[in-house]
């Protein structure tokens, strides 16, 4: 999906992308939670003038719409999926567990978020290899919004965090293989 870019954002050392998408393409295929064997853990791409096209045009919603630098998901924690931009859902896919998950910001933005009719939808990952898991939370999470209630809506959050975590992970079926030229 290719999405207009805020100008001079960049990644910079975030390659939470680079480890927790999987990928099933003729040149490059790595299964969720390994980071590609391209990608150098904390600077990018190593075969960023080749790499796949998929590559080239898929980004995080921090690099294409007004959020934060606290949002980037290598400080956040949360890749905001760009999936479901275009049909009103933002996935918050968690990565990692930070303070972020309780901050005023997350918060402010999943209310203004709905506020706007935006459904919300929160994803983990489980075990490198598995497909990551996901629930639509907008209903859920809507009372403790509605009322302004942030402990309550960090409580729902953990909830909902707490049952993906006990889902039963399903193999990715994606075999490593690295063939960029």
């Amino acid at each position: 999906m290719e999405l207009p870019l805020i100008p001079g954002r960049e990644c910079g050392p975030c390659v939470e992308c680079c480890r927790f998408i999987p990928l099933d393409l003729p040149e490059l295929s790595k299964p969720t939670g390994r980071l590609c064997g391209y990608c150098v853990d904390g600077a990018g791409c190593s075969v960023h003038a080749v790499r796949p096209q998929t590559c080239r045009t898929w980004f995080c919603v921090w690099r294409v719409v007004e959020l934060d630098t606290a949002w980037r998901p290598d400080v956040s924690g949360i890749i905001v999926r760009p999936d479901g931009l275009l049909t009103g859902e933002m996935t918050l896919y968690v990565v990692r567990r930070t303070e972020f998950l309780r901050s005023d910001l997350l918060f402010d933005t999943v209310a203004q978020w709905l506020g706007e009719g935006l459904r919300i939808a929160i994803s983990v990952p489980g075990p490198v290899g598995t497909l990551p898991v996901r629930a639509d939370v907008t209903e859920f999470l809507l009372p403790a919004v509605g009322a302004g209630d942030e402990a309550g809506f960090v409580a729902r959050v953990e909830a909902v965090l707490a049952s993906l975590d006990a889902h039963e992970f399903e193999a990715d079926g994606i075999e490593e293989r690295y063939s960029v030229v």
